[in-house]
């Protein structure tokens, strides 16, 4: 049953009814608190509540659109619905709904694609593969074009080869007729060769059909899914290079990135049922390709300015003018453009909107909100828009008490200057209103910081809170400083920046030559409760004393990349410190065989560290001293010694306990407490207390400290798992094809779908509780999706056909 209060208000009720004088009679054990008659007539009231829902409900229960998640399967009994158990309840939902609908058009293409829509929310592409296989025409073939063997009149409001392309005779664009030779002039239709809009012919493949292999045979289905997805950004600020003649990226951290084409299908009912069409190849979520913007830019390119197509526009008064394509040179395979001629360019009015790729909503991506758990902001709301940062800078300067500073729309804004304060007992919240994703983006060579600090140390008894909702921020460290009771992180990314591929650059550059470093969360407060959603950071780690008692995180990345080298030999030289008050402390005890070496015979030293008060900042003398103490050491002794003071950690807690929940962790941790559920930790994990926590459907590198993993999979560190782990490409984060090859030891696998096998091999891909994937993208059930459209594939392909399933991404 919905939590909604309704079981206190009966028991309320109930309770009003009773004579005033038994009510006043009733006394608790402490002034305020129930009395026993009324705890009794609580749990009455409370019990009858669920009565009364229950039957309140019988009416709405009598439909599948209203009914609750409990009752789809009876309905789904009366229509004889075979259920697939992997899928969640809304594709339940829709399998029952629409159970006769789809048997009235069993066996057709249309209902195959419409499946793929309504139970995976992806778009796909049906291929009855035995319409490309080359073969001898016969007489009771149809006629391949009336201009042929019509010459004299074709059918009405048909010309140019029109009927004979809506019925798949001719290829649409290299005019290849069906089963015959290949017409290759064409630039478009010869670079989808193998793919799912090939208009050419092939001699059959005997073998069996999977992914790349096998697909051109009589009984062969091929079915091209497209997992990736396409997410739209509405009127952001596009980064230029400075030139005389500038070129922009569309991305608003500089970076080039590939633009995706909006489905026009998925969430369209006139796409379906006799409406249905075979779709081209711009109606799908897919990256645009240069050859597909060429022939079909007048359908990716449309007049409007709007934030479900690809539009460059001229901002003024709120609203956007877009510039016509012809005047602009847009490269939508990098996510470039400029303009051509002599076009006036205002550039703080140039605002683009374009769809990027992703797996599923995580990180600041313009998503709705409501995917997120409730969680109440203050109703005092301060508005930000237009990308001035000086009206940002005043908003956050001045907080007071209670306040929502909300961010209206997706303009980038110069990083804040501003420290933000949240007073004692009050709750501030820094978001972006739903849909919209605007960037905090600090430039400059030198690393920038933005410093937020708590007054939790008040007497007021309510919660000092920090909320960050929607935003992306760039190239800044953001420092947490005073005390929090709970600092709030929701679809937020703070850019884990972008490794060099150069032997003497570490950073990759953006378009404006700015380096993409990692924005890391710096904690030098003391915090009760850390809580990330769906976010995508760069390393978290605590410094200067800071604590956190206890991090949880969910559906989210952290990733830490590696920003020094490291040599095994030659001499430890003007290292970077992230914590120079866990390597105060470690010297001053002497924690470990270099720490003695280091201080050993070093009077002066020794007597700095005899006056260190742990947890503090140490004194330049004494940061002086350290420095040239350690400097006799390797780099590579040294971060081995010191991790948390001077290595790339994705995760860096001298105390406290770590929560993880399908998230992916790219980069070693070093933590005191670490629980794990379902999640990919690619590099090695240090726990300093191996005895508590759980570590559960995880992947985990050898040579970490856990407590005794439980279904997890171990992995070689720094494994090959993922297809990229560039932030900015669609394919970030997501799982290779072949990730299960690099398990070192396999373990024991878990209890998925169709998977009753309580020792199955351990699985990477398939190796979540629930039969789903691990890491970051384990909600959005990929492997349970594909079981489930196989399943259903099984009911309603045409007789006789075999679907061959291929990842079209």
């Amino acid at each position: 049953m919905i939590s909604d209060g309704y079981a206190q208000w009966y028991a309320n009720r109930l309770w009003n009814l009773l004579p005033p004088i038994y009510r006043t009679m009733d006394v608790g054990p402490t002034p305020g608190a129930p009395g026993p008659l009324q705890e009794l007539v609580n749990r009455i009231g409370a019990q009858a509540a669920v009565v009364r829902q229950s039957i309140d409900r019988l009416g709405e229960n009598q439909s599948i659109e209203t009914c609750d998640d409990w009752v789809i399967p009876y309905i789904g009994d009366l229509v004889a619905t075979r259920l697939v158990s992997c899928l969640d309840a809304a594709a339940q939902r829709i399998d029952v709904a629409k159970t006769i609908y789809y048997r009235r058009r069993a066996g057709t293409v249309g209902v195959l694609e419409e499946l793929a829509a309504d139970i995976a929310s992806r778009d796909a592409r049906v291929v009855e593969f035995f319409r490309r296989m080359a073969r001898t025409r016969h007489q009771f073939d149809p006629p391949l074009s009336y201009q042929i063997e019509n010459q004299i009149s074709g059918p009405v409001e048909f010309t140019g080869g029109s009927l004979e392309i809506a019925e798949g005779l001719i290829g649409a664009y290299s005019g290849t007729p069906a089963g015959g030779y290949a017409d290759l002039r064409n630039a478009y239709a010869a670079s989808n060769t193998g793919s799912a809009f090939d208009e050419y012919a092939y001699t059959a493949d005997l073998r069996a059909g999977r992914q790349t292999l096998g697909h051109f045979n009589i009984r062969n289905l091929g079915v091209f899914v497209w997992w990736l997805q396409a997410f739209p950004i509405s009127a952001a600020t596009p980064v230029s290079n400075g030139a005389a003649s500038p070129c922009f990226t569309f991305d608003p951290t500089g970076r080039d990135i590939p633009l995706f084409a909006p489905s026009k299908r998925i969430d369209e009912a006139d796409a379906w049922g006799e409406h249905w069409v075979s779709p081209d190849e711009w109606e799908l979520s897919v990256p645009i390709r240069e050859v597909l913007w060429r022939v079909a830019q007048s359908e990716l390119y449309p007049e409007s300015f709007s934030p479900n197509a690809l539009s460059v526009g001229l901002l003024a008064g709120g609203t956007g003018t877009p510039v016509p394509a012809a005047n602009l040179c847009i490269h939508p395979a990098n996510g470039r453009f400029s303009f051509r001629g002599s076009v006036p360019l205002p550039q703080s009015s140039i605002a683009v909107c374009y769809n990027f790729g992703l797996m599923s909503e995580i990180g600041a991506g313009g998503y709705d909100n409501e995917i997120l758990s409730p969680l109440s902001l203050p109703v005092a709301i301060t508005n930000v828009t237009g990308g001035d940062g000086t009206i940002l800078n005043s908003a956050l300067g001045a907080v007071t008490t209670d306040v929502t500073i909300q961010i209206t729309d997706s303009s980038t804004y110069p990083g804040p200057t501003q420290t933000l304060t949240v007073p004692s007992g009050s709750t501030v919240a820094v978001c972006a209103t739903s849909g919209q994703r605007p960037v905090f983006r600090w430039t400059g060579a030198a690393p920038q910081t933005w410093t937020i600090v708590g007054d939790a140390s008040g007497s007021s008894g309510t919660p000092t809170v920090l909320i960050l909702e929607g935003i992306l921020l760039q190239c800044a460290n953001i420092v947490l400083q005073g005390e929090f009771d709970s600092v709030y992180l929701r679809m937020v990314t703070l850019d884990p920046g972008t490794s060099a591929d150069s032997t003497t650059l570490l950073f990759d550059k953006a378009i404006d030559g700015l380096k993409l470093m990692p924005a890391a969360l710096m904690i030098e407060a003391s915090i009760t409760n850390l809580v990330l959603e769906r976010c995508i950071v760069g390393p978290i780690r605590t410094s200067i004393g800071g604590a956190v008692s206890q991090l949880t995180a969910s559906d989210s990345i952290i990733q830490a990349i590696p920003t020094h080298r490291v040599v095994a030999n030659g001499k430890l030289q003007n290292p970077t410190i992230f914590d120079w008050a866990s390597l105060a402390a470690s010297l001053k005890f002497q924690a470990n065989p270099l720490a003695k070496t280091a201080v050993a015979g070093n009077s002066a030293l020794e007597s700095l560290l005899s006056d260190y008060s742990v947890g503090s900042a140490p004194s330049a003398a004494l940061t002086d001293a350290i420095q040239a103490a350690i400097s006799q050491f390797t780099p590579a002794e040294a971060e081995a010694a010191w991790p948390l003071a001077l290595a790339d950690l994705a995760l860096g807690f001298s105390e406290g306990t770590v929560s993880l929940t399908r998230c992916t962790v790219m980069g070693p941790t070093h933590t005191h407490c670490l629980q794990a559920s379902e999640c990919i930790v690619d590099d090695v994990a240090t726990v300093e207390d191996t005895q508590t926590g759980c570590v559960r459907f995880t992947a985990y590198a050898a040579g970490s400290d856990l407590h005794q993993p439980y279904r997890s999979v171990q992995i070689a560190p720094g494994a090959s798992l993922f297809e990229s782990v560039d932030f900015g490409q669609p394919e970030y984060a997501k799982l290779r094809s072949d990730a299960d090859s690099q398990i070192l030891s396999p373990g024991m696998g878990a209890t998925g779908c169709g998977n009753t096998s309580t020792a199955a091999a351990g699985t990477i891909l398939a190796g979540a509780q629930n039969g789903s994937e691990m890491g970051v993208y384990c909600l959005e059930g990929i492997p349970l999706k594909r079981r489930g459209l196989a399943l259903k594939f099984e009911e309603y392909s045409p007789i006789g056909q075999s679907p061959v399933w291929i990842d079209a991404d």
